[in-house]
């Protein structure tokens, strides 16, 4: 999974493949699809002559989506500045409504609106330094004034909560940000399969010859051996996508995050009892925590809920070091339950 989204991710369509059709030859025309092919972003973009060609595309669903300029962007532009609307209208062609359709509509209007407050910029000073009746070297000079004015440095620098900085240069690629959050479920799942094999092996009588006093620690043990291998294939997984960060949190929050699943699959595996119990259980389990926990997003509503997601604090974890203690104190809480329903179990037994 992890060779193929990041295969997918350094394609030039790694996101969205947009159709763009500009027919103006006007100075927004002109400004617009140099600014597109200069600066194309994490995005891929085709210019099409035909208008009816890039719906066509969009209909096969050769592009993601489709923009389609009017014959004169300036004219529009101006309209919006002065008048704030215009009837000719940048039309963005769509299949279906999407996060990336969305975002894609948000990056066309960065684009443009940089053209729309240059016009704004200038019909404000002409107004309130020309009384509305600037000479043409005057309105030059504005726009001049405009285009030239620039910003040193970066305004934006992004940290983590635990003072960890993050580089735009290794910014992560849009398709690898749920990594983490997707191994995370995989593992959980693994769990809940090792509590299946534990009540295949225990109907076998593999447990007669494995007797002992501490059946937990046994118990512990035997999930462990299952975990393990899963576990380093995760850190190479999150290491070779690109999402790996320092090496002690990376390990230190996947060894609570599995002691803490442990716990819960043998809690589940103690109150359900049957294999074909935890199958039903199992797609439940692992949709609630793709939900809960912030795998592709966050619901802020939801915090209540969410701390009874182990992955909810995994994630988290790995920037804050609160929720590595609340981590660790979830799953110390798990252990217990599952060490006093074993406990109660065994006595019921005797």
């Amino acid at each position: 999974m992890v060779l193929l989204l990041n295969a997918m991710s350094s394609a030039d369509a790694g996101l969205l493949t947009i159709g763009v059709y500009i027919p103006g030859a006007d100075s927004g025309s002109i400004y617009l699809k140099e600014n597109i092919q200069e600066t194309p972003g994490s995005l891929r973009y085709i210019f099409y002559d035909d208008e009816e060609k890039l719906i066509k595309d969009v209909e096969s669903q050769q592009l993601s989506q489709g923009w389609i300029c009017p014959e004169n962007l300036d004219s529009a532009i101006e309209d919006l500045a002065t008048k704030g609307r215009t009837k000719n209208k940048i039309e963005i062609v769509i299949r279906e409504e999407g996060l990336t359709h969305l975002l894609g509509r948000e990056i066309l209007s960065s684009r443009v609106y940089k053209m729309v407050a240059r016009q704004i910029a200038v019909k404000y000073i002409s107004e309130n330094v020309y009384n509305g009746n600037p000479t043409a070297e005057e309105t030059d000079h504005i726009l001049d004034v405009f285009d030239n004015y620039g910003i040193d440095g970066n305004l934006f620098e992004m940290g983590y909560v635990d003072g960890q900085a993050s580089h735009d240069e290794e910014a992560t690629s849009y398709l690898m940000m749920p990594l983490r959050g997707i191994l995370s479920l995989w593992l959980l799942l693994l769990a809940i399969a090792a509590s299946m094999y534990y009540l295949e092996d225990e109907a076998n009588g593999l447990f007669v010859w494995w007797h002992t006093s501490f059946s937990v620690g046994r118990d512990f043990l035997y999930y462990v051996v299952i975990m393990i291998v899963p576990s380093i294939i995760v850190l190479i997984g999150l290491k070779y996508g690109g999402v790996f960060t320092n090496p002690l949190r990376e390990v230190v929050a996947l060894l609570l995050y599995d002691v803490t699943v442990i716990a819960l699959a043998s809690i589940l595996r103690e109150i359900i009892k049957s294999i074909k119990g935890l199958g039903i259980v199992t797609p439940i389990l692992i949709m609630a925590s793709a939900i809960l926990s912030p795998v592709f997003i966050d619901f802020k509503e939801g915090r209540f809920l969410q701390k009874f997601c182990p992955t909810f604090h995994y994630l988290y974890c790995i920037h804050d070091r609160y929720y590595v203690q609340s981590l660790m104190l979830f799953g110390i809480g798990l252990f217990f339950i599952w060490y006093l329903i074993n406990t109660l179990r065994q006595h019921h037994n005797v």
